[in-house]
Formats: C-alpha cells, structure tokens, sequence
C-alpha cells in the first residue's frame, strides 16, 4: 500500500510557527501519530491545532475515521479553538495537556473494532480501575457469537462449548474457519480453546484485583479478531443454515 505524504502547506504552516526546518516535522508528527494511537494525518492536525493553525480544508479531505479519531484526541468538535499558554523557554508555546480518558478512547477504537465488544468493554477500559471486568466481558461475548453460529440453542460454556463447536481436524468440526485451511483451523481450535482456562474462567470466577488497563485492552484487542474469525466460519453441521446466519 502506498504510503500517505503529509501534506506539504500544513507541515510548511507548523515548521513556521514553531521556527524549525520542515525536515523536523516527520519524526514530530510520528511520534505524535505513535503517543496517540493514530495516522499520521490525524497527528499532523492535531499538532497544527495545538499551535493555532487553521486545519477546515484539509480536514475536508480527510476519510469520517481520520476525523473521528482527532475530535477523540481534542474530546469535543475537531474545529474548536485552542487554548494559549504563555510562551515558556525559546517562544514556544507548551502543549495543552490531552484527557487520559480520551486517549484510552482512541485506542480502544483502533483495538476493537466489533461494536457489541466496543460497547460493552469500552467504558470499563477508559474507567480508572477494575480492568478484569472488561476480560469478562469480552470473552462472554465470544461465548455468545460462537453459540450464534448455530441455529439452535447450545447450552454448553466454556471448554466444553469450544470443543463442541471447533476440532483441530477442520473435517470433524462443526465450525470451520472461512479459509478452509487445516492449518488455520488446528491453529485457531487451540487458540480458542487456550483463552477459556487462560482469561476466561479467571474473571469469570475471580475477583483480580490487579489486572492491568493495558493488558486488558491487549486481550480485547486479541479477542476482536478472533470473533471476527467465528463471525465468518461456516456451519458444516447444517449448510442450509448459513445463508441465515450471514443476514
């Protein structure tokens, strides 16, 4: 995929006001992009945002996912003004102070992209403590989608329902992966059933009180991909059913 340049009358704008040479403004809006958790277009509006520099035209050009990720990092509309603080040092001006919570958001929006997983874990990991809930709830859900591949009600949880629905040998399983590659279906099999006694049965039947917001979003992260996986399996066990299940 090609790489995006950055546009060269904005980064033209931020060197001037921040009296550089415009050779410095890459690794500056990397490392910006990189703190946030967001593309460099994204990064380079926020920067010029924060030294008073107008950004309407070439937001325009910008994709609904770019915009929505740099009002995430303002907390509030991308256009609104930014606040000045006396100059400090050389005549520059210091960075306002983002929201914490606001950059949790923005990574949980780049982690997890499921809506139900972002909707039910989102708020916890953006919350101040008590990160194991968003483990459990995130891998309940997992539960439920892999339940919603069939057309009928299964009663079984945990190990039980994996190894149910899933079998390393992609001919004996009820569900096998949309590749329909043996490889993949014995790699995500042993994936799927490793989170059960790993992350789920732990919160599930545990208080930890010392699970951490980062790990935590690791493994929402990790299990978002694997519901997309379960999401586009295929039912052997009733292949007229799947034209269903895909609505």
């Amino acid at each position: 995929m090609a790489r995006r340049l950055l546009d060269e009358k904005l980064v033209g704008k931020l060197a001037k006001k921040r009296r550089v040479d415009v050779s410095t403004i890459g690794p500056l809006v990397s490392k910006a992009a990189h703190k946030h958790g967001i593309s460099a277009q994204a990064a380079l509006v926020v920067l010029a945002k924060d030294h008073g520099i107008g950004t309407a035209s070439f937001q325009r050009r910008l994709d609904a996912t770019t915009n929505t990720h740099i009002r995430d990092v303002f907390g509030s509309s991308p256009n609104r003004p930014t606040t000045k603080k006396a100059p400090t040092g050389k005549g520059r001006t210091p960075r306002p102070g983002i929201n914490d919570k606001t950059q949790w958001g923005a990574a949980v929006n780049a982690l997890i992209s499921d809506s139900i997983l972002r909707e039910r874990c989102g708020d916890i990991l953006r919350g101040r403590s008590n990160f194991d809930r968003a483990v459990n709830q995130v891998t309940q859900v997992l539960e439920d989608r892999i339940r919603r591949r069939f057309g009928t009600e299964v009663r079984l949880t945990g190990e039980p329902l994996v190894g149910f629905a899933f079998n390393e040998e992609i001919s004996k399983s009820k569900l096998r992966v949309a590749s329909q590659s043996a490889d993949e279906q014995r790699g995500v099999t042993q994936i799927l059933r490793g989170i059960v006694p790993a992350f789920r049965n732990a919160t599930h039947h545990h208080v930890i009180v010392g699970f951490s917001r980062e790990d935590a979003l690791r493994i929402c992260g990790f299990v978002d991909f694997l519901v997309r996986v379960v999401d586009s399996s295929k039912n052997s066990a009733d292949p007229k059913q799947q034209d269903k299940l895909d609505c």
